[in-house]
């Protein structure tokens, strides 16, 4: 399995780093660690070099927190290679994940000195241009999952890996599916014919009824593939009976597929996706709806200025 770790030595990244460290990654695993360098960016000479008194210390803080991070995540039969970018970081997160052919991003939610943090418009973005799975540590380990559905396409993406990837599915799931409600105002106030009581209690209990049905099913095909997996359903705001949910079972981890939508040159993360992401009090990890890209009108978002690799022992196959 390949994996981004994207880290700006901040507390929050160093969380995210021992969440990194504790997870039992597939033998073989490869991790990337990525800093990204934004903030003297300006200082950058034509040449696309930093003066050597303001590059020198900086550099060398960088390596020391490269070289501890690379020491962390290092076990017999991982791979784990250090890169430093500089640029704008949600271009380069998403640019590197693509040229290091990663099958999933980590990153923290806070704000360190460079802002690589996966927190705000950077996360969003992130999530929007990263070609695989993003996982916003909140925390330094995983123990409980809450699997948000809906039966899009997008969940059972995210279902899928909640099956395939094996330092998930070994963990208690769940799963989630959360019937809308309508308001009593959208209901009976909002049009000049407003609908008939009845109607609108058959209309909850279809809805409620369908969204059972989603969680039920979706439990049954994980329960058969070995995950322990339960039903839990909640009416009414879907960021917030999902965050609930979370806070109920005390869960370390959201996982939730995002359908976003696709513009002419990018994907927009989905309203739910996102709410979820600003406001679950745990992980997130959120995997976006594989749909067709017209890759004619798609622009490359960033441009490496310098990218240097580190590692002691050869290059393993992948």
């Amino acid at each position: 399995m390949n994996v981004l770790f994207a880290t700006d030595n901040s507390p929050s990244a160093l969380q995210a780093q021992a969440l990194m460290a504790s997870l039992p990654w597939p033998a073989e695993t490869r991790i990337d660690v990525l800093y990204v360098d934004q903030f003297l960016e300006a200082d950058l000479d034509r040449s696309g070099h930093r003066p050597s008194g303001i590059r020198a210390p900086l550099s060398a803080d960088v390596e020391k927190h490269l070289a501890a991070a690379r020491a962390a995540l290092t076990r017999p039969g991982r791979a784990v290679w250090t890169h430093v970018v500089i640029g704008r970081p949600a271009s380069a997160i998403a640019d590197t994940a693509r040229r290091v052919s990663a099958e999933l991003v980590v990153g923290s939610h806070g704000h360190g000195r460079f802002a690589s943090a996966l927190l705000g418009s950077v996360g969003a973005e992130v999530v929007d241009t990263a070609p695989c799975p993003v996982l916003v540590a909140r925390s330094s380990r995983i123990r409980e999952i809450v699997l948000a559905h809906d039966g899009s396409d997008g969940s059972r993406q995210a279902e899928d890996l909640v099956a395939s990837w094996s330092f998930l599915r070994s963990l208690r799931t769940q799963v989630i599916s959360v019937a809308p409600t309508l308001t009593s105002w959208y209901a009976f106030g909002a049009s000049e014919a407003p609908l008939d009581a009845g109607v609108y209690q058959q209309i909850l209990d279809d809805a409620r009824a369908e969204h059972q049905r989603i969680a039920s099913e979706a439990t049954t095909r994980l329960v058969a593939q070995g995950v322990a997996a339960l039903v839990d359903r909640r009416d009414g705001d879907t960021v917030r009976g999902i965050v609930d949910v979370a806070v109920d079972h005390q869960a370390d981890l959201i996982v939730i597929g995002s359908r976003g939508r696709t513009g002419l040159l990018r994907f927009v993360l989905g309203s739910v996706a996102r709410g979820v992401l600003f406001g679950a009090p745990c992980s997130v990890l959120i995997v976006r709806q594989r749909v067709a890209v017209d890759h004619d009108v798609v622009q490359p978002t960033h441009d490496v200025v310098r990218d240097r690799l580190v590692n002691d022992s050869p290059r393993k196959s992948r």
